[in-house]
Parts: structure tokens; C-alpha cells; sequence
């Protein structure tokens, strides 16, 4: 939980970071690695200190993203595995809304978990580029989120506090379940035609 104040700043981070994981991620793979430790670090992190205090929650971002960063940095090919867990998290968690109409449970998340990691090891180019268009659309999506909610009044008693959204785009709010959908898809357009070019020159 960020104070409001950080809500845009947030919101226009998010949106660099989604859009550069999106369109480059396979090729700055290592680099857009070391984003996601960085953002799942500091937002875990802002969890733990109370909102109000502005010093706090700075050095909790701070020192919480330095420790995701690295962890990430240092394990590629873990990283790779949680990458692919991430997609698979995140698109059984779409499809079983689309389904059921509900969240799904948590053995059905860590099932799809485990698939996407299992086939992010052993189909590496294809599901970085689809994970990381998508992931990448998914951070762009929850920051401009962000940035245009950034001024909503709030209900009387609320604490001063924006919470960050790093799921699936609500279904409800049709323009940011179809822009994912859109953005992830020309992601991985723009990061296969650029690989294809890369490899038709060294040939």
C-alpha cells in the first residue's frame, strides 16, 4: 500500500516498465528481470510499514525492490521458471473467470503455476516473449489505471492509502481487460518479428 501521493508516480513507472517488458522483453531479458524483482519487491514491501510514515515507506520501496532485484538478477534461470509461472498464474486466473464467473482456487492457480513454469523451461524463446508481452501489458495497464484514477474522491474514513493492482484487468471494466488483451498481443508481435529480423541478419 503506497500513500496517494506516489500514486502517480507509480502509475507513470508502471507504464515505462510494462511497455519496455512488453515490446523487448526476451531480448533485455535479464534486464526486465531485474524490473519485475524490483516492482514485486517494493510492493511487498510497502505492505509492511505503516502508510503515513513517508521515511519508512521509502526505505521499505527502497531496500524491498534492491532485494527483489538481485534475487532475480542472480537467478536467471529461476527467474525464467517464475516467469512462466507468473503467465501460467495469470492466464489460468483470466480463463477460470471467464468460465466460472469466480476466482478460482488457490490448487488451481498453483496448477497453472506449475505448467507455465514447466513450459517456460523447456520452450524458453516462445514463453519469455508471450510471458513478458503480456506480464509487460499487465504492468502497463495497472499503471495507467493508476494515473487516470489518481484524482477519484474517495469515501469519508478511508485511510489516505492507493493500493497497487498487479492482477488480471477486472473483466467488469471492459477497456482494461481488451487493452491487455491487445497490448500483450502486439507485444509478442513486435518481440517475435524483431527476433526473426535479428537472426534473418546474422545469416
Amino acid at each position: 500500500m503506497l500513500p496517494t501521493a506516489y500514486q502517480l508516480p507509480a502509475g507513470v513507472l508502471l507504464v515505462a516498465l510494462g511497455l519496455l517488458s512488453c515490446c523487448a522483453g526476451y531480448r533485455l531479458f535479464r534486464a526486465v528481470l531485474t524490473i519485475y524483482g524490483f516492482v514485486l519487491g517494493a510492493f511487498f514491501a510497502s505492505t509492511l510499514v505503516a502508510p503515513s510514515d513517508t521515511i519508512a515507506m521509502l526505505v521499505a520501496v527502497g531496500v524491498g525492490g534492491l532485494i527483489g532485484a538481485l534475487i532475480l538478477y542472480a537467478g536467471y534461470f529461476v527467474g525464467v521458471g517464475l516467469v512462466g509461472a507468473w503467465f501460467g498464474a495469470m492466464l489460468g486466473h483470466a480463463a477460470w473467470i471467464q468460465w466460472r464467473g469466480s476466482d478460482p482456487g488457490t490448487i488451481v492457480v498453483l496448477a497453472f503455476a506449475v505448467a507455465g513454469a514447466v513450459l517456460a523451461t523447456g520452450l524458453q524463446r516462445q514463453i519469455i516473449i508471450i510471458s513478458t508481452a503480456f506480464i509487460g501489458a499487465q504492468l502497463a495497464v495497472a499503471g495507467l489505471v493508476a494515473f487516470l484514477s489518481r484524482g477519484a474522491a474517495r469515501r469519508p474514513g478511508l485511510e489516505d492509502v492507493w493500493v497497487g493492482h498487479l492482477g488480471i484487468p477486472a473483466v467488469g471494466r471492459q477497456w482494461t481487460f481488451f487493452a491487455w488483451i491487445a497490448l500483450g498481443v502486439i507485444g509478442t508481435v513486435v518481440q517475435w518479428r524483431s527476433g526473426s529480423s535479428r537472426e534473418a541478419r546474422k545469416r
